[in-house]
């Protein structure tokens, strides 16, 4: 990210990553407040109720649980700023 920034004429340029992470109860409570997602819930909704069911399956099996069925689930996004030359 900082070299294509640098390379489009930016000064000043920061970079930074966000890393989050969120535990849910169990896979249940995942999938239902994704499907909350403004992004998510209505391409979900729109789905074939078997393709619905297939993705959860495959989505399940890519998730890992603790010992008590939790899901810890982790993100990062990739902050960045820098300004024009004057």
């Amino acid at each position: 990210m900082h070299d294509l920034w640098t390379g489009a004429g930016l000064e000043a340029v920061d970079t930074r990553e966000i890393t989050v992470q969120r535990t849910f109860v169990d896979f249940d409570d995942f999938w239902k407040t994704n499907l909350k997602a403004a992004s998510l819930g209505p391409t979900v909704t729109a789905m074939a109720s078997g393709d619905v069911e297939m993705l959860k399956r495959r989505v399940r099996a890519r998730l890992s649980a603790d010992a008590d069925g939790r899901i810890t689930y982790r993100a990062r996004a990739h902050a960045i700023k820098g300004h024009l030359p004057k």
